[in-house]
């Protein structure tokens, strides 16, 4: 789990900090902000992270320069730049991206992961911290389009030819091939899945090879016939099955409302709080008012820890303002929208309202 963030030079970041907490963490701001990059990197770090732990533990002649390699890889996979060096910002002369991970699972000063590449980096990372004494720990990534439907032989295409399409689609498939959990792993499971399928109005199954959605009384119907905000949550509810959204795991998820109407953000919204319950700690990127409210609420009046960060432009760079309720953040870009929009509304409604006047003749 991702507990701090430090940025200098990469991207549109010149100098920024970001906090986490162990449960729900909404990223909001204007389109160009960093919302997407803070994920994608904060989303980097701990899969490289993870391998790392599990490639230490399998074999302990494991080097920094394996390290180093990895995370320069999944760098360009993920961010997909002509090279590494477009990821630091830009500026006059030669400049350094300087980025800081920590982690929850040990001691701050045991997990670090501490690195840095200059403009010119082709395809190089120096790492001067390497985190210590933990345990391997999930992250996934669910990008903004939906992924479920596309599943079928994706990722061997993806392996075995050029595609230009970024690694976290990937990623999210090899997670979707895994096989459903059993026993009591699976009954812990139900609790998540009860309510989720409640909304989809059936449960998802790989048949050979692909989803479908089983409708109580009408039979399978395939993932690609399903609307597509409902393809999402399916996709979830599959992720919860297979045990890949469990304890002490992180879920990275752009843009979550994408193609939901209201009805079921709010379902959404109650969705991810049982998530975080089970403790998996969640990072969102929305513009959704509608989302963010709903979470605000329900974050209220529950036992889940909360986190909102607004990205906002400030001279040139990006922002950071958090707190733990919407309340205590700004710039919120969808509320000044909403405000701006209501006033419009008003003036146009006085003055269709308004007694024509007679022209005189």
């Amino acid at each position: 789990m991702i507990k701090s963030i430090s940025l200098k030079n990469f991207t549109v970041f010149q100098d920024a900090h970001v906090e986490f907490v162990r449960g729900i963490n909404v990223v909001i701001g204007a389109n160009g902000t960093g919302k997407s990059h803070l994920l994608k990197l904060a989303y980097t770090c701990a899969s490289v992270r993870n391998e790392w732990e599990r490639a230490r533990a399998g074999s302990p002649q494991a080097t920094k320069a394996d390290l180093q390699k990895s995370l320069a890889e999944k760098l360009r996979d993920v961010f997909r730049p002509d090279s590494l060096g477009r990821l630091a910002r830009r500026g006059s002369g030669r400049q350094r991206a300087d980025i800081d991970v920590q982690f929850f699972d040990a001691p701050s000063k045991k997990a670090l992961l501490a690195f840095s590449f200059a403009t010119n980096s082709k395809s190089e990372v120096a790492v001067s911290s390497i985190p210590s004494e933990s345990t391997p720990a999930e992250a996934l990534f669910i990008p903004t389009k939906e992924v479920i439907s596309m599943f079928p032989k994706f990722a061997s295409l993806y392996r075995d030819y050029h595609i230009e399409i970024d690694e976290t689609y990937y990623d999210l498939c090899l997670a979707l091939e895994r096989p459903l959990l059993k026993g009591r792993r699976y009954d812990t499971a139900r609790k998540l899945l009860d309510p989720l399928e409640t909304t989809l109005g059936g449960s998802v199954n790989n048949v050979n090879g692909r989803f479908v959605l089983n409708i109580p009384g009408e039979g399978n119907m395939e993932i690609p016939l399903v609307a597509e905000g409902i393809r999402k949550l399916a996709m979830v509810a599959y992720l919860i099955a297979n045990g890949t959204l469990k304890d002490k795991a992180t879920l990275y998820w752009d843009e979550p409302e994408t193609n939901l109407n209201p009805k079921l953000l709010s379902d959404l919204a109650s969705i991810l709080l049982l998530i975080a319950e089970q403790g998996t700690q969640l990072v969102l990127a929305t513009h959704s008012l509608y989302l963010m409210k709903e979470l605000d609420i329900r974050l209220k009046t529950s036992g889940v820890l909360s986190r909102f960060i607004a990205l906002g432009p400030r001279d040139g760079a990006v922002s950071v303002s958090e707190g733990n309720t919407i309340e205590e953040i700004e710039p919120i870009a969808a509320l000044d929208a909403e405000v701006e929009l209501s006033a419009r509304y008003e003036r146009i409604d006085q003055t269709s309202s308004e007694p024509k006047r007679s022209r005189a003749v």
